[in-house]
Parts: C-alpha cells; sequence; structure tokens
C-alpha cells in the first residue's frame, strides 16, 4: 500500500535525493562576525534562532550559500536526517555508506563556528506509518530482509537505532538531540504501533542519558495532529512524557488551510505545551508563505509577506512567552529554482508547491520584510 506522506515530508524525500548529486561541502559556513550589525534591543532571549540546510536548488553554489546565511542570520543550524536509517551497519557497527558518510562529514565541516548545533535522526517513515527505511548511498531505500519484517519493538530495530543516534551524536557533536520527528503522528495514522513506539523511546531515551548525562534528548511533535484530536492525543502522550525532556513541535499552521495568522487559535501552541509545564518548550520546524499558493496546488492559499511578517513575530512570541529552548525556520529561502529546474514536472509538484515560498529570502535573494523582524530578535543578546 502507498504510504501517505505529509506535504513536507515529500518535499524533503525530493530534495534528500536530489542532494545526493551534490558534492560533499567543505568549510563553507558563516561565522560570529557575519552576525547583522546593530543595536540590541530588548533583554536577552534564552532561545536560539536557526534554519535547516535545505537548499533552495540542487547546486553545490546553492547549498554554500544556505550555509552563508545561516552564519549569518542564525545563531543554531540544523541538520535535520528524515532519510532513514543504516539498519544493518547501524547495528553490526561497520562502516556507513560512502555517499551518507560524505555527506555527514561535509555537513559537520560547514558548521559555522559559534553556533549552536540541533540534530534530529528518527526511526520512523516519511509518512509517518511506521519503521524509516534504509538509509544507502541513498535516502530511503527499501528495506532487505529482515528489517522488512521488524518494527519498534524488535530487540535488534532498538540497538540498531540506538547505535545510530549514538554514532551521530558523536559525530556532530550536538547541543540538542531529537531521536524522533513528529511521532505523534503514529498514535494517529497507525495506533497499533504507539505502544511498541514508546517502548523503543523509553530504552533509546534511557541510554543515550546514561551516555550523554547533559545532552537535551527528546521527540520532537506535530501541533497539527494534536490539535485535531486532542484528547486522543494527549492520553497517548502521557505515555512518551518521561521520555523527552523538551516539548519540540513542528508547526505549519497555514496548511490547514488558514487565510492569515490572526486565525491561529490563541492555545494553538500552549494546549501542546501546557501538558507537560515543566519541560522547555522549542519550535522544532515551522513555516509561513510570503506569496500566495496556487496551481498546481488544487486549492488556493493566501500568502504575503505581510503575513509572514506577522506570523514570524507570533512565533519568536511564543518563544519569548515560554523561556524556549529554540526556534527554527525551515526553508532560508524559496525554492524556485528548484521548481524551475525539477520539482514542478514531477507527479508531486502540486505537493511541493505548498512550501515553495516560506523563505525569509525571496527566489532571487531579495530580503523579505520577516527576515527584518528575525534579525532584530537575532540582535538580542542570547543567555
Amino acid at each position: 500500500m502507498k504510504a501517505s506522506f505529509s506535504p513536507k515530508q515529500v518535499l524533503i524525500l525530493g530534495v534528500v535525493l536530489v542532494l545526493s548529486l551534490v558534492p560533499p561541502l567543505s568549510g563553507c559556513g558563516g561565522s560570529e562576525q557575519d552576525y547583522p550589525s546593530g543595536p540590541k534591543p530588548g533583554p536577552p532571549r534564552a532561545f536560539a534562532l536557526g534554519f535547516t540546510d535545505f537548499p533552495y536548488d540542487a547546486t553545490a553554489a546553492a547549498y554554500q550559500e544556505t550555509y552563508r546565511i545561516i552564519g549569518q542570520d542564525a545563531d543554531m543550524v540544523v541538520d535535520h536526517f528524515d532519510g532513514g536509517v543504516p539498519w544493518q551497519k547501524a547495528l553490526d557497527g561497520t562502516a556507513y555508506p560512502t555517499a551518507f558518510q560524505a555527506d555527514l562529514d561535509g555537513k559537520v565541516a560547514s558548521i559555522p563556528a559559534g553556533h549552536v548545533v540541533y540534530l534530529a535522526v528518527t526511526p520512523i517513515a516519511f509518512g509517518r506509518d511506521g519503521l524509516a527505511l534504509n538509509q544507502g548511498d541513498q535516502a530511503n531505500e527499501p528495506l532487505s530482509a529482515p528489517w522488512d519484517t521488524l518494527s519498534f519493538g524488535d530487540t535488534a530495530v532498538r540497538t540498531a537505532f540506538r547505535n545510530h543516534c549514538e554514532r551521530m551524536i558523536d559525530r556532530f557533536q550536538p547541543d540538542y538531540f531529537a531521536y524522533a520527528i513528529e511521532a505523534n503522528m503514529i498514535y494517529s495514522k497507525n495506533p497499533a504501533l504507539w505502544n511498541d513506539f514508546v517502548g523503543l523511546a523509553q530504552f533509546v531515551y534511557g541510554a543515550l542519558k546514561t551516555d550523554y548525562p547533559n545532552l537535551p534528548v527528546f521527540a520532537t511533535l506535530q501541533v497539527d495532529y494534536f490539535d485535531a484530536d486532542r484528547s486522543g492525543q494527549t492520553a497517548a502522550l502521557a505515555a512518551l512524557w518521561p521520555y523527552t525532556d523538551l516539548v519540540a513541535v513542528s508547526a505549519y499552521p497555514y496548511a490547514r488551510p488558514l487565510n492569515g495568522p490572526e486565525l491561529i487559535a490563541a492555545d494553538y501552541f500552549s494546549a501542546l505545551a501546557d501538558l507537560a509545564p515543566d519541560k522547555p518548550f522549542a519550535i522544532s520546524e515551522t513555516g509561513w508563505p510570503a506569496e500566495p499558493i496556487g496551481a498546481p496546488y488544487p486549492i488556493n492559499i493566501p500568502g504575503s509577506p505581510e503575513a509572514q511578517d506577522a506570523f514570524v513575530a507570533r512565533v519568536i512570541a511564543e518563544c519569548d512567552a515560554r523561556n524556549s529552548a529554540f526556534l527554527c525556520w525551515f526553508f532560508t529561502r524559496d525554492f524556485d529554482a528548484m521548481w524551475d529546474s525539477l520539482l514542478s514536472t514531477l507527479p508531486d509538484a502540486p505537493t511541493f508547491r505548498i512550501w515553495k515560498d516560506d523563505g525569509l529570502y525571496a527566489g532571487d535573494g531579495t530580503e523579505r520584510p520577516a527576515l527584518q523582524t528575525w534579525r532584530a530578535e537575532l540582535r538580542r543578546p542570547r543567555q
């Protein structure tokens, strides 16, 4: 049966596959001296501001420009791995596939000096309905035996994934580590697997906290899936709270669709955050379009620079109010170039379209108003 992917997940899958053609990076990150200059208004902020390294085009130049933006316009880099797990190699402790290892080495070499590092991996499939596929030289390769018959409850899966987490932590030396991405979607999409996933979470979290006692370890959660079933999700998440140090959430509320940020419920973030008030809050990924979304997407969703700016202000205010750990805006720049050269001709083009204009830079590199709001927050000293 074909997996049901969320739009953002399908887009990432396309980008991961394309980036297998891009040579590894080396030392292209920015530095603390690249930060925007000017006054630092207001009291210190607690949270880091970051982007993922997903580029706007499938070229080495675009990848390098993305890291330059991260060096200049953020104080956190987000290394987000959603392309599967090298299951057998992780279990055996053998060398990872050559292309994948080169990608890891390139990303580590590109981390801007002085930046907070947030690393995310996951044992969960793109469809958030089962076990992640295999990371070979390509992302999301089909699982081979015996992995194609295993799930979260199997000892081999738990051991291999723990090993993978430890190998990734040792390579990236992160300040924050997510061992699962949008974990609560499993409860909604394949509830029969939820208890086994919680068992894996208990096993992996316990091992990592023993080996890295000072590292925040957590699973990220999807706000919109929580919001669609607050009572069921609240009950399910009660079993997961002991195994996550943060309430870290992904949020793309415009995809509902919403005509503007002013229509987002006042408790959109707080209803989930308040379930574990003793844990730091974070926004692990988010975005809002600065241009209207239309064809080939089947419905029109309004988007404008003003609406994007208002949403940036909203998520900053949410993080400020909660003394949060970090805020990640997923895309630095609109991926117009990748859309024109590749994505617009693919069968999933209608799905890719919904995320094309989320950048704080337009496709031509022009700065958007929201970037100025973001930079004003960046200029505040971070505790």
